[in-house]
């Protein structure tokens, strides 16, 4: 595992973690992971390791390591580490857990931001049956509990909650879709209830109003459920799409989450954004899942917001990463995708740092392994005692 051991900070950080877990700490002012053998540690990692297995024209998998999950698990860490990434982020293969530091993560809803209309629905929350799928689905999450390498857990990927957002881009949201479940449904009866318990209070029922008792159901049911299954693992939530978590949302989350996850979707770090946000929730956030892409001569289409060319992708990386570890409230920052897999849909190239026979994108390499290393000496400088 990838850290930084200083021998010139004073702080609680300098103890083992509890429990053999990673957990949050502040040293000289800034939120800071502190992994299991007591070291402050900045997680910069990279998601959707596991890619390696979607359809692609050339099976690396097969071809370069005989299809062995342990050897692609292997050489996967030691680009990692060659990149100066110390984390496997969400969506690796269970061969990477013992090898360096990761996180584990559930999709608990078929609500999130990139499915297609056929894919997409709002469960009813109410439902006993939908809450016992849940658990389920959280207690398959919590499997390896006893890892050290576990950062700790994501839930759902880009729920939309934004009830305009959500009607606009799909012609419903969730308190519509509640709305319009049969009268004996559990959910559609504790919307009746929310009118009867609004009209007996003289108070106005709006649909903002039912989103936060929607909300406030869904993350006691998953909050709950997260700490009893392990105890003492960090919580990061949901992994909320940047602009898309109604007030009412993360203030029914904020009990139950130790972290507030975004994943942005621009080529410039919003400073005033994330300081809002931290200035009126005071959690640590981590950025789990951004980048922006380049099209290339096979795909003209790509995921996320494309600039010009790789080297505007390489600039933009090295300004994004710098200006996130100077944040003291930002605790990591997390690259999406490692290797190039085509999309069926929405019909785009889903950019890695690889392209799909294994080669690296030189430039952006190179920029992502500088960037990389100053941030974390830039994080080390910042804890240094100065006494």
């Amino acid at each position: 595992m990838t850290a930084f051991t200083l021998s010139n900070y004073s702080s609680a950080a300098a103890e083992s973690s509890a429990n053999g877990c990673f957990r949050l700490d502040e040293i000289q002012g800034r939120h800071v992971l502190v992994n299991p053998t007591g070291d402050p540690f900045f997680s910069l990692g990279v998601n959707h390791i596991n890619a390696i297995q979607e359809n692609s024209k050339y099976d690396l998998l097969d071809k370069n390591f005989n299809g062995s999950w342990d050897a692609f698990s292997n050489a996967a860490v030691a680009d990692l580490k060659a990149w100066s990434y110390n984390t496997a982020g969400y969506g690796s293969p269970k061969e990477i857990y013992p090898l360096i530091a990761y996180m584990e993560d559930s999709f608990l809803e078929r609500n999130s931001n990139y499915l297609s209309d056929e894919e997409f629905f709002y469960p009813d929350v109410f439902d006993p049956e939908v809450q016992a799928e849940k658990l389920k689905k959280l207690q398959w999450m919590c499997r390896n509990n006893k890892n050290p390498n576990l950062i700790g857990y994501y839930w759902t990927d880009t729920p939309q909650w934004d009830l305009e957002r959500s009607f606009h881009t799909r012609g419903t949201n969730w308190v519509l879709a509640i709305r319009e479940l049969p009268a004996q449904a559990p959910g559609r009866i504790r919307y009746e209830r929310y009118l009867t318990d609004c009209a007996h209070e003289g108070v106005t029922a709006t649909d903002e109003g039912f989103l936060g008792i929607i909300a406030k159901e869904h993350y006691k049911l998953i909050g709950e459920a997260t700490r009893r299954l392990h105890p003492n693992a960090l919580i990061f939530g949901e992994r909320y799409l940047m602009h898309d978590h109604p007030q009412v949302v993360l203030e029914a989350a904020m009990p139950y989450i130790d972290v507030l996850s975004i994943q942005p979707g621009n080529d410039l770090f919003e400073e005033e954004y994330f300081d809002a946000l931290y200035a009126y929730y005071g959690k640590p956030i981590i950025i789990c899942d951004h980048q922006c892409s380049f099209p290339t001569p096979e795909h003209s289409e790509t995921m996320w917001k494309q600039l010009e060319s790789e080297s505007a992708v390489a600039e933009m990386y090295r300004k994004y990463v710098t200006a996130a570890v100077a944040k003291p409230y930002i605790i990591g920052y997390h690259r999406c995708q490692y290797i190039d897999r085509y999309n069926e849909y929405p019909g785009v190239l889903k950019q890695g740092i690889l392209r799909e026979d294994g080669s690296a994108y030189k430039v952006l390499e190179a920029a992502i392994t500088t960037a990389n290393a100053s941030a974390l000496e830039t994080f080390a400088d910042s804890i240094k005692s100065t006494n």
